[in-house]
């Protein structure tokens, strides 16, 4: 038997009229690396943001499904925008054009009827309800009725895991970097011992989901639809070269003053390079306390009150340009004018021009 992955994540839209998302290119890339690191055999394609434009996606899907045999299982993960008129959202979707720039859920439930495969795994870490901050293009055309796409999908051999049902929106937790549902399977995925029965493994994800969306105050309700005899069964996840790769941080990682080890983080080296060049000592023991004991680069927050030029603004320069890396978003607020004029012109020069990230001055 073989074990086909195509694992996709957009969290960036050229469409500025679509709302950037923060954890979904994270999403794919830790499933990916997770499924890569535990099953070396399987076929597993990663395609996140700018690689996951609409053809491509189309792409990888019709060669899975078309070609995937009676013996093979197929895993299709998800994370991303959906619309109300059920549309999945690529890195190039247009909303003047969405017809031609998305992938129906209808294309998709036909590539499934046709696909002779053993068995198939679909996770959506999307909605196709809700307003901001759900997962869901908000101005796209709302239908009157065009009845529930996850059934679409369902049929035997099938088991289909949308993050909420069709008429429900799905959120991100920002805390994480993960979508609700991604973040419940990546933590139950891993907590076996030995093996995991995703039918028993999927009331757990599902109890998660609905606690977590609790928590911070929203209503998540993920559906899950089955139609494989006795289930699918599938090595416990466990992390390796590729998830510690992409996520450099979870092996709680320490720096030297060489700013060339904030690399392990996952910034990028045309940053490190701009760095080395600002601060030709490296980092100062106030930064470097930020990053080994303070975790700044893991997520974690800090109040940093020193003195004047103690390298206090590089500590949160650090931690934004990784928020930015995951496809968060960064604000600093500066007490002056000059200082704001200066920092705008620093920034949009490492960066925008440099990175292609997207500075404003207000």
């Amino acid at each position: 038997m073989a074990l086909i992955g195509r694992f996709i994540g957009v969290n960036r839209y050229l469409d500025r009229n679509i709302r950037d998302l923060n954890g979904a290119g994270r999403d794919a890339i830790a499933l990916w690396a997770l499924f890569s690191d535990t099953i070396p055999a399987i076929d597993a394609r990663l395609l996140t943001n700018a690689d996951a434009n609409v053809n491509s996606i189309r792409q990888a899907l019709r060669e899975t499904l078309e070609n995937a045999t009676s013996d093979d299982t197929v895993i299709v993960f998800f994370s991303g925008h959906g619309s109300p008129d059920h549309r999945l959202a690529a890195h190039n979707t247009s909303l003047e054009d969405l017809e031609n720039t998305t992938i129906p859920m209808q294309e998709l439930a036909d590539l499934f009827k046709a696909c002779q495969a053993k068995s198939i795994l679909c996770i959506l870490d999307c909605c196709f309800s809700g307003g901001a901050p759900a997962k869901v293009l908000e101005t796209s055309p709302i239908p009157r009725t065009l009845g529930n796409p996850l059934q679409s999908l369902s049929g035997s051999g099938r088991m289909i895991l949308a993050a909420s049902n069709f008429d429900e929106p799905s959120y991100e937790l920002p805390s994480t970097g993960h979508g609700v549902l991604t973040k419940a399977l990546l933590d139950t995925l891993q907590s076996a011992e030995d093996t995991v029965n995703l039918l028993t493994a999927m009331n757990t994800v599902m109890e998660l989901v609905r606690t977590e969306a609790a928590r911070i105050g929203v209503v998540q309700t993920p559906v899950l639809l089955n139609h494989i005899e006795g289930g699918l069964v599938l090595p416990s996840l466990k992390p390796g070269q590729n998830y510690f790769a992409a996520f450099p941080e979870k092996q709680g990682v320490k720096v030297t003053k060489d700013i060339a080890d904030v690399s392990q983080f996952g910034l990028p080296h045309e940053l490190l390079a701009e760095w080395r060049g600002m601060f030709k000592e490296g980092l100062n023991d106030l930064q470097l306390s930020a990053v080994n004991e303070y975790r700044i680069l893991n997520g974690e927050s800090l109040l940093v009150i020193a003195p004047t030029s103690s390298g206090k603004t590089f500590i949160g320069e650090m931690a934004s340009a990784k928020a930015l890396v995951e496809g968060k978003k960064a604000v600093f607020l500066l007490p002056y004018r000059a200082v704001v004029n200066e920092k705008y012109e620093q920034f949009s020069r490492i960066y925008g021009e440099k990175l292609g990230y997207r500075i404003l001055v207000d």
